[in-house]
This record gives structure tokens, sequence and C-alpha cells, in this order.
């Protein structure tokens, strides 16, 4: 089947007609075997790798000048090609949209991440059927296709067993996935999916403790062994997309410990170390210099030694975390050589989605989601809080979520400026990429074309010998954006096929055109969105085209060293309208049309306001529990009680470093709310559930719906009240990146230590059914008149709310 190019523009490619001869019987009938075979792929299609480290710096792994052991990555960039000048959008979503669709992330609706999807084209988290991505088109011309680890490009609100199935791996040409649907996971407590299924929290057989990226190795590995025991010569398509180095980092500590000591110089002497490094390795020209430090980063040796010890351990781990990666992605790359497949596997290894991430702040966070949530933290009550969860010792474990220090990220993007979200500038956007395919590839030289990530699904193709698509599943497709490097992997000196590029993300944004780059960084340092920095940049206050500018020339400027916007105002003015042209043609308008949750522009409150769940219904994605963010609402549940009592969680969403519990200990009802681990409120009932049929119930009154109100928590047992307390301060945003909610147990980690040697705290009762009421338009006296009644019945008890 498919015998000429042209057969596989149109896709799924037709069975050709039969050729064989039919009679009324088998007497002079003759069969055409054709008719149950498959499309095969054309004659040398190679196998391919494709690797995607997250969150990573372009002065990071030693194969590029950094400090982080890498030795895989090193093997691979050594024997196969190095790429100096290879550009993500700067965020995640974006750039796996990107790079598995060869489009602009705007165009294929991922201008944002898909936790904030929302209603404007180029922010709804949808692949448009015009846009049919890369692994879609190899699985139509005889590839078989699988994707393992991150994933972040299901919206949040479809990851449940309803689908849609289309906004999944497999809607995207996957046959098999096998990992985390959202944009962040724990490496020791990952909600797992599996093709459709989404599996929950593993467990070893042997008591050890699960931890994710070994295990991601594993099932790749168990997966092309199964492939080749059916296929012995199909080709296939890997994406190894890692969660690593994506807070939280989470590593045994035997992979942190490797280097201890090794950061205490501090940030700013790891990028001169680095910069000299990367100049002797080639990958930075001689003459290119090293960007200052922005203000917003403090100097290294203005810190205390209290803060100098915990930035520093907060490294280690990081760098354990990255060379951990390493080392499974060199387990693959090793299975793949025992298969005898190595030098026919094309391997493109991308270090980083975008720059190293920022998103810590300055003081790096015990609880990486406190920064998303608008939940400033200083210095001193950062390190108390790590004392309070065990010191630093904790740093890598379950206890914490950590991210490290901005200035780490910084420092691990040298030599350039910024990090994630900056997509104005290098350090968000140019990140290492090796490509290895033995009798391929044509000297050493560093490859220094610009390149982007919209360019490798484009050069598979070319390089496997496939077409793009014209048409798919009968609907005419939108070309690539991208264009093939193919060329360079044997020229070192190929011409440079990508001369224009947009960037674009949260409102920091670039115009790249031939050798021409132009900054407009949005005045907002990453790590901060509280509330008052946000309102300047609401609808009708920001004007984007008053936002600083800065002109660079790459090719006499490799690092964005030398700003030349006031010597060159005719080119400033030139790029910024080209700027326009591009963001509206490739659907990136309105600007910050991904950030709009921020300015109150959400989707309209669903009519159902009651939500039902039963018994057994557990791993509920964080972004599909219902909305009880910001305003009062309602739990209850309906239970039987056996005589002599029962105990466990009758529901629970997330963990202690976020997170709420609806659970019976002891015969008493109790409630524990986790602010993000900051503050923790607990509440329990003064008397213990009666047996038989019992209807339970927590009323959260809210002082009022805005962002993290406050408010007063009331049990009720059987319409009595029996308990409850205050809450100052709420979660406003979503409690985690991964952790689901469970009916009738607390899966992963648990909401409340206390019950944490019982895990999952399976309940001994029986649930009928658990209820959320969250409608925001409810009489607002009637929960005032309730709470009332509460603090007159407390009273009578002797108790105080």
């Amino acid at each position: 089947m498919a015998s000429d190019t042209d057969d596989r523009k149109v896709l799924p490619i037709r069975r050709p007609g039969f050729s064989g001869t039919i009679n009324r019987t088998l007497a002079g009938s003759a069969p055409d075997w054709a008719q149950i075979g498959h499309v095969r792929p054309p004659q040398g299609a190679p196998n391919v790798l494709l690797v995607l480290i997250d969150d990573a710096g372009f002065g990071q792994p030693d194969a590029f000048g950094g400090l982080i052991r890498t030795p895989n990555f090193t093997r691979m960039a050594d024997s196969g090609v190095r790429y100096n000048r290879f550009h993500v959008t700067a965020l995640c979503s974006p750039t796996r949209a990107a790079l598995l669709s060869g489009r602009n992330h705007h165009t294929v609706g991922f201008g944002s991440i898909g936790e904030l999807a929302s209603g404007f084209p180029g922010y709804t988290g949808f692949l448009p059927q015009d846009c049919a991505p890369l692994p879609r088109i190899l699985q139509g011309n005889g590839y078989s296709t699988a994707a393992f680890g991150k994933w972040h490009l299901t919206p949040d609100h479809q990851q449940g067993p309803a689908g849609p199935f289309d906004r999944w791996p497999s809607g995207w040409g996957f046959d098999y996935f096998w990992g985390f649907l959202g944009g962040e996971s724990g490496q020791w407590d990952p909600v797992i999916t599996e093709n459709h299924t989404t599996v929950g929290v593993p467990e070893r057989s042997d008591g050890r403790p699960y931890y994710l990226p070994d295990d991601m190795a594993d099932r790749t590995i168990d997966w092309l062994h199964g492939v080749r025991a059916q296929e012995p010569d199909k080709p296939w398509f890997v994406y190894f997309s890692t969660g690593c180095a994506h807070a939280p980092h989470h590593v045994p500590q035997e992979w942190a410990d490797r280097y201890k000591g090794a950061f205490d110089q501090g940030w700013d002497a790891y990028r001169e170390e680095v910069f000299a490094r990367q100049k002797d390795l080639g990958v930075v020209p001689p003459d290119a210099e090293l960007t200052p430090r922005h203000e917003a980063f403090p100097a290294w040796d203005s810190l205390p030694d209290e803060q100098k010890q915990l930035y520093a351990r907060q490294m280690e781990v990081y760098a354990g975390f990255q060379e951990n990666a390493d080392w499974n992605v060199g387990r693959v790359l090793s299975a793949v050589e025992e298969m005898g497949e190595l030098d026919n596997t094309l391997v493109i290894w991308i270090w980083g989605d975008n720059g190293a991430s920022m998103e810590g702040t300055i003081t790096g966070s015990f609880n990486e989601l406190t920064m998303q949530n608008g939940i400033p933290l200083s210095s001193e009550q950062q390190l108390a809080l790590v004392q309070q969860y065990g010191g630093l010792d904790v740093w890598g474990t379950d206890l914490v979520s950590p991210h490290f220090s901005a200035a780490w990220a910084w420092a691990g993007n040298a030599p350039f400026q910024w990090g994630k979200q900056v997509a104005s500038h290098l350090g968000g956007t140019r990140d290492p990429m090796v490509v290895h395919w033995p009798g391929h590839t044509a000297g050493t030289e560093v490859r220094s074309q610009f390149s982007h990530v919209i360019d490798i699904a484009p050069t598979v193709l070319e390089l496997a010998g496939i077409p793009q698509p014209t048409h798919v599943d009968g609907i005419e497709q939108e070309p690539m954006h991208g264009v093939s490097f193919g060329e360079s992997l044997t020229d070192a000196n190929a011409p440079e096929r990508h001369t224009r590029q947009y960037f674009e993300i949260f409102g920091n944004r670039a115009m790249y055109a031939d050798g021409w780059w132009l900054s407009m960084m949005m005045p907002r340092i990453p790590w901060d969105a509280t509330p008052e920095t946000m309102k300047r940049f609401a609808p009708g206050v920001w004007d984007p085209d008053a936002d600083p500018v800065e002109l660079y020339y790459l090719p006499d400027d490799f690092t964005q060293a030398r700003n030349l916007a006031d010597q060159h105002p005719d080119k400033v003015k030139e790029l910024q309208e080209l700027f326009w042209r591009e963001a509206e043609r490739y659907r990136v308008l309105p600007m910050l049309g991904g950030m709009s949750i921020y300015f109150g522009i959400v989707p309209p409150m669903p009519s159902q306001t009651r939500f039902t769940f039963y018994s057994g219904v557990q791993n509920i994605a964080s972004g599909m529990i219902p909305r009880i963010y910001n305003h009062s609402y309602t739990i209850s549940a309906d239970l039987v009680v056996p005589e002599g009592g029962c105990e466990g969680v009758i529901v629970a969403e997330a963990d202690h470093l976020g997170g709420f519990a609806l659970f019976v200990d002891g015969g008493i009802l109790k409630h524990t709310y986790s602010m993000m681990g900051v503050e923790v409120y607990r509440q329990a009932a003064s008397e213990p559930l009666p047996t038989g049929d019992v209807h339970v119930a927590l009323v959260f009154a809210a002082d009022a719906a805005r962002p993290a109100t406050g408010g007063q928590v009331t049990l009720l047992v059987n319409d009595r009240v029996v308990g409850g307390g205050r809450m100052e301060r709420t979660v406003p945003v979503r409690f985690s990146g991964y952790a689901g909610m469970d009916i009738g147990c607390d899966n992963g980690l648990p909401v409340d230590r206390d019950y944490a040697d019982r895990s999952p705290f399976a309940f001994t009762g029986t649930i009928k059914q658990v209820v959320f009421d969250i409608d925001p338009h409810a009489d607002i006296t009637a929960d005032l008149a309730l709470h009332e009644h509460a603090q007159r019945s407390l009273a009578v008890h002797g108790m105080s709310a």
C-alpha cells in the first residue's frame, strides 16, 4: 500500500482495489493477500525517539558547558550534532503543541497552558482538526506510536473517563500512552493514566518507594520489546517526555548527595564558570558576552549563611534530579542499542521545553504552587516552613513539593537573560538540542542555524520520506509553519531556512527576522502573580505598545548583551509592526488571552451546581473537581455507620500541601483544610457519629465571593450542628497540579498527616453518595442564618467556632 508519495498526501491511505480473482466457488479463485495487510512506511524510514526534558536551561547539562553531569546526552552529542540556536516557546503546553504539530502554538489553541484554557481561538487548548500532528501522520503511514511521561495537552476539564478522547494522546495519533495528563507530577506519588484509563498512584511490589522516572523508562522498554515481538521491521515513534525538571523537584537522596557542596559558590560564580566552559566547548562563540545579573536577583555574596545553605541544597537536589533523568533516558537508549536498532533510530533530544523555571520565586519554595496561587512568602517564612516540614533533609522528598530559587534558574540559563515564561529573551526560548542518527550526520561542528520547535515535525517527515498530508479524515490541512533543518545534519554550513519567527507567552513577546530580535517584555517578573501586580495589566489598563523594547542583532551578539534599540529606531518600529501582523495571522490576539482568569474572565458557572459522586470513584483530576474556590459551598454525604462505628476518609482532594479531607477518626467527624501547607485548618465534631443511616454535611459560608476568601465552617450530623471553626484564607486557584480527589479513601499523599500511617485510610462504613453544592448565586442570607444557628448551637455545647 502507498507505493508513491502522492498516495500518502491523503490520510487515511486508501486500501488498494482487489487484484485477485473471484469465481462462484474457490475453484479458479485467487486471493489478493494485500487485502489483509496494513500500511507500510517508505523504505528506509527510521525509528524516531523524541526526548523532551522539562523546565531546563541552556547552561545546565555538561554537554553544553553546564555543571550537571549528563553522560548520555553528551554521548549522543559527541557522536551526533549539537544545535546551539534552537528555540522553544518559553512555556510547557505551547512548546509541546508546537513540537508535535509543526505549527505555531497559538494556531493550534495553545497560547497558554491547558489549565488556563479560555474562549479565545488561540487559547482554547483544543487542537484544530485541520492541523493533524506528527504522530497522527506517522501512524497513518505505518508507524507504531507511543508517548510516555508528561502530556499537558488535554484541557483541564476533560481529563476524566467521559473524555472526549480526541483531546487525549490517542486523539493526537498515539497508539499507546502511559504517563500523566497534566502539567506536572509528583515523582513519588503520580496519578498515572494508561491510554484512556486513570490507574492512579502506582505501588512497587517489593515494598520500596515508587519512583516515576524509573518506571517510565521500564514501561518504554517493555513497549519497545512488545512491538518487536509482533513486528520485527515496523518502525516506531516514541515521544519520551520527562516530568523532570519541572517542580516538584523530587529525587532519591543518593542522587542529590552526588552534588554535596558543588554549588556552595553560588549562582554568580556558577554563571561565570559555565560561560567559560561553554566557550571551550564551542557552543558559545568566543566573542560572546555574559549578560549581567538583573537587579531582581540578589548577589550571592549579599545573602546570610543560613539562606546560602538552603539555596545550595535546592540546587543539589535539582542537579540530581536532572542527572537521574539523563540516566533513565540512557537506559532506553541502551535497550534500543541492545535490540540492534540504535543505528536506525533518529534520536532528537531537546533539553528543555522552555528555559529553567523561575516560578519558585527568589526564595525557592517548599510548595511550588504557592506562587500560582498568588501567595507571597518571604525568605524568613520559607525557612520557617522548611523547618516545620523537617529541615533541609526533606528537600526532594514527598514531604515537600519543592522548587529552587529563581536565581538558580537564571544561572542555569547562562549565558542568557531571564528564563521560563519570558518569551522576549533567549533565557526563556533557547535550549540545547542534540540530533543523533549514525551514518546520516557529518562533522562535529556545532550547528548554528536559527531553528525552532515547529521545525521538528517537518524535519522528521522529510527524513522519513513522508510528505505533509493535504487532507486528513476528509479535512483540508493547514500547512505546517516550520521548515526542515535536515540539510544541516550533514552540512554545518547549510543555509538558514527559518528566517522569521514571533514569540509570545503571557504578554512577553519578541519578533525575530533575518538576524534581528526585538524584545518586548511585559513589566512583570515571572514569579509575581499577586493580585496587586496583576491589576496593572487588567483590560483597559495595560498598553502593550508602552512596554520597553530592546533590539539585538544576533549574528554579532549571541547572548543578547548589546541593546541597539536607541541606535535603530526604524528597525524597532518595523519589527513592532511585523509582530502585530504575525500575531493576527497566527491567533495570538487578544494579548493576555491566556491569563484571562486573573482578570475574572472565566467560564460561566455550569447550570449544574450540584455534583454527586458515588463510593469508589477515585483519582478525579484536580482540574475537574467541583469549583469550590472563592465562594460558599457545601459538601454532604449519606453514610451507613455499622454497629461499633467506623473510620476513614469520606472525600479527600490532593494532599497535605494543599487540599481538603472530610473523614471520620475515632468515630468523630473531622475536616482538614490545607491552605497550600502554609496554614492548616482543622474542625472536629463534639460527639461521635451515630450508627445506621447518617447524613453528614460541611458548610462553608464565605465572607464574600472573592479570591482567597475567608469564612466559617460548620459541621452537621443529621442536620444538627456538631462543630465548626473559621478559616481565615482559602485556596484561590487550585490545590494541586496533579493530585486527585477520591471518594471513600485518600490515595497518594494524605491531606492530614495524622492518618498517614493508615493511608489510604479507606472508609469502613458505607458511602451511598457524596454531594457538592457550589451554587454561588444561592441566597447568602441563608448561609448567614445557618452560621448564626451554628454559633448558638455551639454555645449551648460550650464550644467556640
